[in-house]
């Protein structure tokens, strides 16, 4: 079963093509049969969230500094993995807090990425499905690296769930590569797109119409210089 997180949906991914093939040398008679690899599922997954975590820190920074999100007192992280969005959040936002929210083998394992030196407490894990489970309230959602990775009617899903539980003034906070409006660039969308299967990714203009079906008005689309770009609606 492939995991509803953006974390753990990427994991279980990779984890499937971990599987190793092996043949029978060149002229015997042909035989295909499969291996797992030697490490467990939790030393495999442990060690993608890692990577994860590393390139959400590093992204994190400039997502949260590229707009003014101080009007926001509550946040939910949906699909955060570790929490190294949220964490590199709270440190720019004194009053904010957020909740991240990702399916329970994820949430289980949150602790292992907790910074040392930071109060943490404006963090917490809530476990759940994102397509079946209610969200938490928030003044804020987070879709980072979400959007892209789903078929329309998953989409659909999430967003009709989000819109329904925000009120207007409602803050959400999309971070994505975005496209430019000839779907060439930038290149580092090659990237993505290797480890896409249902999804696609969109120009700017595309995450606005998209929004727009759900009744967020987009702010501004703003291009970080780092791996994932942003942009901010607004419920109307």
């Amino acid at each position: 079963m492939i995991m509803s997180g953006h974390c753990s949906h990427t994991w279980s991914m990779l984890f499937r093509k971990g599987l190793t093939r092996t043949r029978e040398p060149l002229g015997a008679k042909r035989r295909i049969s499969f291996r797992m690899p030697t490490a467990t599922k939790k030393d495999v997954r442990l060690r993608f969230m890692n990577a994860m975590h590393s390139i959400a820190r590093a992204t994190g920074r400039d997502v949260a500094a590229v707009f003014d999100l101080s009007r926001f007192k509550t946040a939910c992280d949906v699909g955060g993995c570790t929490g190294a969005m949220a964490y590199e959040l709270v440190k720019m936002y004194p009053d904010l807090t957020i909740a991240v929210y990702d399916l329970p083998a994820v949430i289980e394992m949150s602790s292992h990425f907790r910074p040392h030196k930071q109060d943490t407490h404006r963090v917490t894990f809530t476990a759940g499905d994102f397509f079946k489970d209610d969200l938490p309230k928030a003044d804020l959602y987070i879709l980072s690296r979400i959007l892209h990775d789903w078929s329309e009617d998953k989409i659909d899903v999430l967003l009709s769930k989000i819109s329904q539980i925000c009120t207007p003034g409602c803050g959400l906070l999309v971070a994505e590569i975005v496209l430019d409006e000839q779907r060439r660039s930038p290149a580092r969308a090659l990237l993505q797109a290797l480890s896409m299967t249902e999804g696609k990714q969109r120009s700017g203009s595309e995450y606005s119409q998209l929004l727009q079906k759900y009744a967020f008005t987009e702010i501004q689309p703003k291009h970080t210089g780092n791996f994932l770009d942003a942009i901010l609606f607004v419920k109307q």
